[in-house]
């Protein structure tokens, strides 16, 4: 295919997006739409490369599988090399373990599943995932792999009605994201998967089977077009269902580029631009991988730090164009020796994976604090549910005499083995608790479809069953106001049918809740435990791999900083009713100073926010005092 300056300068734009998103720059928070560009312009360019040597009878399928694995395979094959060379001296095992493992998925282009599997793409927890970016290249191998198989078959049985064919296979894939996206069914199977994936691929598709109309080649398409890019990374935000109905914005300006193909104009066709594109697909490589080194290493995130991110990942880029995607390089030149490269990498992750990250050049710190990032309360295994209405309702203690009903999310499940050792052995304790639910019956929220129809049985449950219990409420209630804390989003992650996602709403709806509970018990609210931002486990982890000292801890104003909000809410909410009793979490995790995260090298935490089973017991003289009110009554 002729070399097209318009795509390669649209390729600048797309990774540029991406890294400025990835590198924390609020302002471009939908820079996550570069890769749907991407993906638009791969469509187009396979389409292309397939139909016309097809309609020239010259098309061979496995001349096209081998011009891929040169073009993909060598780049990422050196990046997942140089990653498990370098996680030997600065990973601990687990972190190099799940490394290896991403590394072996994205040569073997399956990333994108493992990720699906692993949770969402949004996730605080991205930050440590070395690979994770490769999810869009697993999309794209999959997608190669069909295309060409599908147009052979439309050209030899659908008497090349190609448009035809690639029109509903389309319509069909996003109508399956509008499904999903509308019934809130696996978001993050929406994200990932190549199903609800493929309608971005086939529009480029579409766009190289199109005729050419008044657009094509009007100059004012580039500009226009690239603005509205821009616009949209500008507005959108992570908290917007993606794929979806919005996708359809970027999708259809990267087409309307690719039909006008204007190749003189200057938002495109500029030097640093086509150098960009030239080396887009080394840079996006290599951008992340520096971001989670850079936390690694625990440099500070600031504008400077940023810019020298860019450059560092735009410097990275060429010299992987320069010395290994180039065709004329050793390692592109010949498919054999790219797959066979490849072969020897994935048996390096193999090798690392098998032997579980090598514990034994980690210091012997490492694996204490491991070990206690597994402790879990195994006589609630099987209370705390992912989805639904209905809770198992596990009983603890005396199943004749339930003294108190805790009621919450996550938190309230990670609280729990130190509320039960509190109790005496005359006292029940029901839990009913489910994932990323605050106790709000009427509460919507698209991560827990379920959460208001789980609360309102929960609560008419406790009415009938427990007349006599008090109640404990445990929820993350920051991250519902306000989204993950460090994400760099303020976005709250609920609303209500007629009252949005106020603050205020919140508090009137979770308030009522409170009220009608405390008019026949006893109502205790845990306040917010300190959130970090970072995993512990995995900071401590690193800090002991590079002998630094294991100090976790966040000043009392970051503290207030973070909650303030929620603490006001719940001041407000005690004040509805004397039976309403705030438990202050910082009476066993703060002192007048700092929160802790860890105390002689033992984790508090978990992950970022939810607390160890050693760390819940720093709560044990709050739980204490509860139960002692609750005895005195």
């Amino acid at each position: 295919m002729t070399f097209r300056s318009d795509i390669n300068g649209l390729r600048a734009y797309a990774v540029m997006l991406v890294i400025l998103y990835h590198f924390g720059f609020n302002q471009v928070s939908g820079g996550f739409l570069g890769v749907d560009v991407f993906f638009v312009i791969s469509g187009y360019l396979m389409t292309s490369i397939i139909l016309s040597r097809l309609n020239h009878n010259n098309f061979s399928l496995m001349a096209f599988y081998a011009a891929r694995c040169r073009r993909i395979i060598p780049p990422l094959m050196m990046l997942c090399a140089i990653l498990m060379l370098m996680g030997y001296f600065l990973m601990p095992p687990e972190e190099y373990k799940r490394m290896a493992e991403h590394a072996v998925s994205s040569l073997s282009f399956i990333s994108n599943v493992v990720y699906f599997k692993q949770g969402g793409y949004f996730d605080t927890g991205a930050v440590y995932k070395w690979l994770l970016h490769t999810w869009s290249l697993s999309v794209e191998w999959q997608f190669y792999l069909l295309l060409p198989l599908a147009l052979m078959f439309t050209a030899r049985f659908l008497r090349q009605q190609f448009a035809w064919v690639m029109g509903i296979a389309a319509l069909l894939s996003f109508g399956l994201v509008l499904a999903m996206v509308a019934t809130d069914f696996h978001l993050t199977a929406t994200y990932y998967l190549l199903p609800t994936r493929a309608w971005e691929m086939l529009v480029g598709g579409l766009v190289y089977l199109a005729p050419k109309t008044r657009l094509s080649g009007q100059g004012w398409v580039p500009p226009v077009s690239i603005l509205a890019l821009i616009l949209c990374a500008l507005m959108l935000n992570e908290n917007i269902a993606w794929p979806g109905i919005m996708t359809l914005i970027p999708v259809l300006f990267t087409a309307l580029i690719l039909h006008a193909g204007v190749q003189n104009s200057r938002w495109l066709n500029h030097r640093v631009m086509q150098h960009i594109g030239k080396t887009s697909y080394s840079i996006y490589l290599w951008h992340w991988p520096l971001w989670v080194f850079w936390h690694l290493a625990d440099w500070p995130v600031t504008f400077v730090c940023q810019l020298i991110l860019i450059l560092l990942s735009l410097a990275a880029g060429w010299a992987s164009y320069a010395w290994v995607e180039n065709r004329q390089s050793g390692f592109s030149r010949k498919t054999t020796i790219a797959l066979g490269q490849a072969a020897l990498a994935i048996l390096f992750g193999v090798t690392i994976v098998a032997r579980a990250g090598m514990p034994a050049r980690a210091p012997a710190v490492v694996a204490s604090i491991n070990h206690y990032s597994q402790q879990r309360f195994e006589l609630a295994k099987n209370c705390f549910v992912l989805s639904g209405i209905t809770s198992p309702q596990c009983v603890f203690g005396d199943a004749s005499q339930v003294n108190l009903v805790v009621l919450g999310d996550s938190h309230a499940s990670a609280m729990l083995s130190s509320i039960v050792a509190n109790a005496r052995p005359q006292d029940g304790v029901v839990f009913i608790a489910q994932s990323g639910c605050p106790s709000v019956p009427d509460i919507q929220r698209s991560a827990s479809p379920d959460c208001g129809g789980f609360v309102k049985t929960a609560m008419a449950d406790i009415e009938r069953k427990y007349p006599n219990a008090a109640v404990l409420i445990i929820n993350r209630m920051s991250f519902y106001l306000h989204g993950e804390y460090g994400s760099g989003s303020s976005a709250p992650t609920y609303s209500f049918r007629q009252d949005g996602n106020s603050i205020a709403a919140y508090q009137q709806h979770f308030g009522a809740a409170v009220k009608q509970l405390a008019s026949h018990h006893r109502v205790f609210i845990m306040t917010p435990v300190p959130e970090f931002g970072y995993d512990v486990i995995y900071r401590m982890s690193r800090d002991a791999m590079r002998g630094k000292a294991l100090s976790i801890q966040q000043s009392r104003d970051e503290y207030q900083s973070r909650h303030r909000d929620a603490l006001a809410m719940l001041k407000n909410i005690a004040a509805l009713s004397p039976d309403v009793t705030l438990l202050d979490a910082t009476q066993g995790l703060c002192d007048s100073s700092f929160c802790y995260g860890a105390r002689e090298d033992v984790p508090l935490y978990r992950d970022d926010n939810h607390l160890s089973e050693v760390g819940n017991k720093s709560l044990s003289g709050v739980f204490a005092g509860m139960w002692g009110m609750i005895e005195r009554r």
